[in-house]
């Protein structure tokens, strides 16, 4: 009896990995493809399948040209990518990093007014700005084009900074709404008690106590930002406010697809993130969880 628990535990286990090792799988197929088409020849990209998981002559070519003289394709045009490269970072570090300091600053705030202050229709208010979560962005694509035209802000940063911070803002509030409510109330009175203003209470000590929250928010929201792909795509034309997941559609050209060079730029563009990802974990989850779990 014991011998045959034993290996019903073994095979659930079994089972287990197997299932989280297809996953991983599933997960990583798409980026494996891409790191190892960035070293592929455009020989071997558009030969076998198989030769594509396993190319035969890898080579940094690709990220050479990238970087130096290699061609731009959109509309069937020529042009040296490197300085089209370098643009796109600045204006991905621009967009991702503005964005999310503006959602933090709006979400500390927004979170300490929805989590202490009473007023009148304030969970109504609440409630509406959680709804704008769920909504789909498509939904809005036509009155954001419209506005953004008339306010003058297409293909320009500061348009779509707003409408990146604007998408990010509800979750982010939530976020710090349940962080800031999770902080004993008596530490608010205590100080309003001892003559403390409402300003100097966020900026003294709901702030510095909310501060592993608002990390998790800012990464949140620079991570969204960086990654984000169909607005900088509607709203951006030019390479003076085109982010990377943007310029990746400029190896598009009207003939041909530079799938060897679109790959090393989308390493590139992968890089940011990942590295983030791997250095802040610990902050992410940290600040996700004491604000979301009592």
């Amino acid at each position: 009896m014991n011998l045959g628990r034993h290996q019903q535990r073994i095979i659930r286990s079994i089972v287990i990995y197997l299932a989280a090792a297809l996953v991983l799988a599933w997960a990583l197929a798409p980026v494996y493809w891409v790191a190892i088409s960035s070293i592929s020849t455009r020989t071997e990209l558009y030969t076998a399948p198989e030769k594509v998981w396993f190319p035969r002559h890898p080579t940094g070519q690709n990220y050479e040209d990238l970087f130096t003289t290699g061609p731009q394709y959109r509309a069937g045009g020529f042009l040296p990518t490197a300085d089209l490269m370098s643009k796109g970072m600045r204006n991905s570090v621009i967009l991702s990093v503005a964005t999310a300091v503006l959602v933090t600053a709006l979400a500390t705030g927004a979170g300490y007014i929805f989590a202490r202050m009473r007023f009148p229709g304030k969970q109504v208010v609440f409630f509406y700005l959680m709804l704008m979560m769920p909504l789909p962005i498509w939904v809005s694509l036509v009155e954001l084009y419209f506005l953004m035209s008339r306010l003058d802000l297409l293909d320009k940063l500061p348009g779509v900074i707003l409408i990146l911070t604007t998408l990010s803002l509800p979750l982010s509030t939530w976020l710090m709404t349940t962080y800031i409510r999770d902080i004993p109330t008596e530490i608010q009175d205590a100080a309003l008690v001892d003559g403390c203003g409402r300003w100097r209470l966020l900026w003294k000590i709901i702030v510095p106590l909310a501060r592993p929250g608002m990390v998790a928010v800012f990464l949140v929201a620079l991570l969204a930002a960086w990654n984000n792909f169909l607005i900088p795509l509607i709203f951006t034309r030019t390479s003076a406010s085109q982010p990377m997941t943007a310029v990746l559609t400029l190896f598009i050209g009207q003939y041909e697809v530079a799938w060897e060079a679109m790959s090393a730029a989308a390493v590139v563009t992968m890089i940011p993130p990942f590295l983030m990802a791997l250095f802040f974990q610990r902050y992410l989850v940290r600040g996700l969880t004491m604000g979301a779990v009592k």
